[in-house]
């Protein structure tokens, strides 16, 4: 990658990153401590994957890709949560694979549904 911007909200984990990225030599990484969840840009990245589960679906993410952007991530509550490329085709369409099953911890501040209640 050319550049690569990592978004950590825990400023302890974001250090510790820096550490490893400046012992591995690598360029380009910009790190970051910031809420994921309090983005807003658009049309900004090529390809954006998200670390933790979304319990329901926050479409910024998919905003924030270049027409051609992919988009990995895992959506759902435990037991059922499901892996999927979302890939930006068009000013207005996505298309969404889904890859697989699995079950992740969510984004700290991501959104839940309501709990069921009769």
């Amino acid at each position: 990658a050319g550049s690569v911007r990592s978004i950590e909200l825990h400023q302890d984990l974001t250090a510790r990153a820096r550490e490893n990225v400046r012992a591995s030599g690598i360029g380009g990484i910009t790190l970051e401590t910031l809420d994921a969840m309090t983005l807003e840009e658009r049309d900004r990245y090529d390809a954006i994957a998200v670390t933790g589960s979304l319990p329901l679906y926050d479409s910024r993410f998919e905003r924030a890709l270049k027409i051609g952007g992919r988009l990995f991530l895992v959506l759902g509550q435990a037991p059922v949560m499901e892996a999927l490329l979302i890939r930006r085709v068009s000013e207005t369409e996505w298309v969404r694979e889904p890859l697989f099953e699995t079950v992740i911890a969510p984004l700290q501040n991501a959104p839940h549904p309501s709990p069921f209640a009769f």
